[in-house]
């Protein structure tokens, strides 16, 4: 995540604000962006309501604009530590999720931060419709979220997004005096009666994976004395995998690497669709190559 110079962040005027806003101020030490776009989509659901019911003399909708102006800026300025950056706020109508794609894909920011509500009940954006149709990379931030970065772990699939991934999640734990840990699950070839697999098998394909995570550290030029767990995945759901390790680590972030894919696995519910659906309960991390991302796009479009 170098030259990370500009973010968006998306407050939606509820509680999940005060997370987002503390959080983002927590994080930039790391990152240290130069510009800060603070970005409300109005739509008319419980917050707007709420203001209107609050403010009976409202007589314009210029005078609605003020007062969401105002509220945000007044949480801003709270929560949000200002004084290296350079600060905007942005108010767009229309539906959240097409809102936010739109805004993103005009400005060109280098990270977007979102809210991450629990099971995504009610009014909110549509978190996989986020990550597949914009170009930059993505943190979503849950309402349960803590500061730290001791331990950030990194799935990883051996390509070369998710050694840029682990090299990023390295860089932001040293700010601690952290570490990153990284995990590759993989299974067993599938058996069939009578083929099943022997011990003598088993080992043989334990050994080949070790020899890719060699050779992957090598390539890459990652420490060697990185951890590294090798997860082997049985009949439990792959997020549960992830989870379990999380949980061992008391890991305080997940990165992962996102990679442009085919058309059938843009339509297809892929691995990081099942991450950020997830309850980790940790922050998530989603690190796009923007350049190459935005190409993809562009050509799918057309």
């Amino acid at each position: 995540m170098k030259n990370s110079d500009h973010w968006i962040i998306c407050l939606d005027l509820t509680s999940m604000d005060d997370i987002l806003l503390g959080y983002a101020s927590y994080i930039k030490t790391v990152f240290k962006p130069k510009t800060v776009t603070f970005l409300h989509v109005i739509n008319i659901g419980t917050a707007a309501r709420r203001i209107i019911d609050e403010y009976p003399e409202i007589g314009s909708e210029e005078d609605f604009e003020n007062i969401l102006r105002d509220e945000l800026n007044e949480n801003i300025d709270e929560h949000f530590d200002k004084s290296d950056v350079e600060v905007r706020t942005i108010l767009k109508k229309g539906r959240p999720t097409n809102t936010i794609i739109e805004v993103v894909n005009t400005l060109e920011p280098d990270l977007l931060i979102v809210g991450k509500k629990i099971g995504y009940q009610g009014e909110g954006i549509i978190p996989k419709t986020i990550t597949k149709y914009i170009p930059n990379s993505i943190l979503f931030v849950p309402e349960n979220s803590r500061y730290g970065l001791k331990k950030v772990l990194v799935p990883v699939d051996f390509s070369e997004q998710s050694a840029k991934a682990l090299k990023t999640a390295i860089e932001m734990a040293k700010e601690e005096d952290g570490s990153a840990i990284a995990q590759h699950i993989y299974r067993y070839r599938a058996q069939f009666f009578p083929y099943a697999m022997t011990e003598e098998d088993k080992q043989k394909m334990d050994k080949e994976v070790q020899q890719t995570r060699d050779k992957f550290l090598e390539d890459y030029n990652i420490p060697s004395d990185l951890k590294f767990v090798l997860s082997r995945h049985n009949n439990d759901k792959l997020m549960d995998v992830v989870y379990d390790l999380l949980v061992h680590e008391q890991a305080d972030l997940l990165v992962f690497g996102s990679k442009v894919k085919a058309l059938p696995s843009l339509i297809r519910r892929d691995f990081i669709d099942k991450a950020i659906h997830y309850n980790f309960g940790v922050p998530i991390l989603i690190q796009k190559n923007r350049e190459r991302y935005a190409k993809f796009l562009k050509k799918l479009f057309q």
